[in-house]
């Protein structure tokens, strides 16, 4: 009762798998540096540093052997196959068992390998497609002994996946650091090389029409406003991280005074609440923020500005329900101009549990379409999140929400 192995052709056999985990990191390094330098600059690096990466996971292999399918046998006669020297009557078996991941990989050798590789036909598509493993067997076989020949190749492929996972693994997860170490090596140069430029003592070329660097005014607190260098990269007003810290510090404040007191804010409207906050931030930025200021496509409840430049944007509304928390964002978004890239959305809960409330907001955000990444809670009542600006996706806007829980009055 012969069974005849199929004519040797193995799995994992083509290429060193090492190999290709370092073409994997060339491969985000020359999308790096095919970059123009301004293109580079003006991209933001946590973009860059997902869209590297992503491009360079290596989907493990799987197979799924619970879905598989036996194939009709096909009857042969009087054929000479390979492991027979004479002509011989029988039926071709063959099992057909789906995978998903990279296809490639069945070309690639891991580092620990065993001697002995399968053998299957592979019916590849781009993560996914299917393995058929054939069998000539005579007339006379059992299906005990057939099972057990098919059952002794999948293991073989099931051994050389988890071979390759030793490498695979590591590799995956590594990813987001190495894009990281490419992306920030080069901007790091890039900017020291510009910082260079600009200590010589000529004038650096500008485009023409390009603003130009200037210095905040000093205020009873300073705004400490961040330049880029100029030149084709245009200079960037935006406010530091700890200065936005302090403004969402100052809001916050003044929401914990309204939780406090709701025999004075549990019937108030936005607008009288809007003030209260525009009184606090006035008190440290000397009349740098201002309420309904016309401002993108419409009138912002609250605005931080430095000269021209827009520093800070917020808008308040009442808790309403997911639906209209979205069209909240949208129209936060629509008065976000391509410079302006730190906003607060301060959302008033009157009368509801909180808890709710802040899970249905967190949702609501990871599953806006303008949503990037980084959805935190900061804090039980705060969720940060970076959202893409409406007029260019590449541009980061800082989308902080502060949940103010306003009780009713008793």
């Amino acid at each position: 009762m012969p069974i005849y192995p199929p004519e040797p052709d193995p799995l994992f056999s083509q290429r060193s798998l090492a190999t290709l985990l370092k073409d994997l990191i060339y491969k985000m390094e020359n999308a790096i540096d095919e970059l123009s330098d301004d293109v580079f600059l003006q991209n933001s690096p946590d973009d860059l540093i997902e869209t590297i990466s992503q491009g360079s996971y290596l989907a493990p292999l799987e197979l799924h052997v619970d879905k598989g399918v036996s194939h009709p046998p096909r009857e042969i006669k009087k054929t000479v196959v390979y492991g027979s020297h004479m002509p011989i009557d029988g039926f071709v078996y063959s099992i057909e068992v789906p995978y998903s991941g990279a296809s490639g990989l069945f070309n690639h050798e891991p580092e620990n390998h065993a001697l002995e590789k399968p053998t299957a036909r592979l019916n590849s598509q781009n993560n996914c497609g299917s393995l058929t493993i054939n069998r000539v067997a005579t007339v006379e076989i059992t299906r005990q002994a057939l099972a057990a020949s098919v059952d002794e190749e999948l293991q073989k492929v099931r051994g050389y996946i988890g071979l390759q996972a030793l490498q695979i693994d590591p590799f995956n997860a590594s990813l987001k650091d190495e894009a990281a170490r490419i992306v920030h090596g080069r901007r790091d140069r890039l900017l020291k090389a510009r910082d260079i430029a600009a200590s010589l003592g000529y004038p650096l070329y500008q485009r023409v029409g390009a603003p130009q660097t200037y210095i905040s005014p000093t205020v009873r607190r300073r705004l400490p406003t961040i330049f880029l260098p100029p030149g084709t990269y245009q200079p960037e007003p935006t406010i530091a991280e700890a200065e936005y810290q302090n403004i969402l510090r100052i809001i916050e404040n003044m929401s914990f005074v309204m939780e406090r007191n709701p025999r004075v804010f549990s019937t108030a409207p936005e607008e009288a609440i809007r003030d209260h906050y525009l009184v606090q931030l006035n008190g440290q930025y000397e009349g740098s923020a201002t309420g309904e200021t016309f401002n993108g496509e419409g009138r912002t409840d609250i605005l931080v500005r430095d000269g021209s430049a827009n520093l800070f944007i917020a808008e308040c509304k009442i808790w309403r329900g997911p639906k209209q928390f979205v069209e909240a964002i949208d129209q936060l978004l629509g008065y976000v101009t391509w410079r302006d890239t730190k906003t607060a959305l301060i959302v008033f809960n009157r009368n509801q549990a909180t808890t709710p409330v802040v899970d249905a907001i967190k949702a609501a955000v990871e599953t806006h379409t303008a949503y990037k990444r980084g959805a935190m809670l900061e804090s039980a009542t705060r969720l940060r999140a970076v959202f893409g600006a409406r007029s260019d996706a590449a541009r980061d806007v800082i989308v902080t929400v502060i949940i103010v829980p306003i009780p009713t009055a008793t």
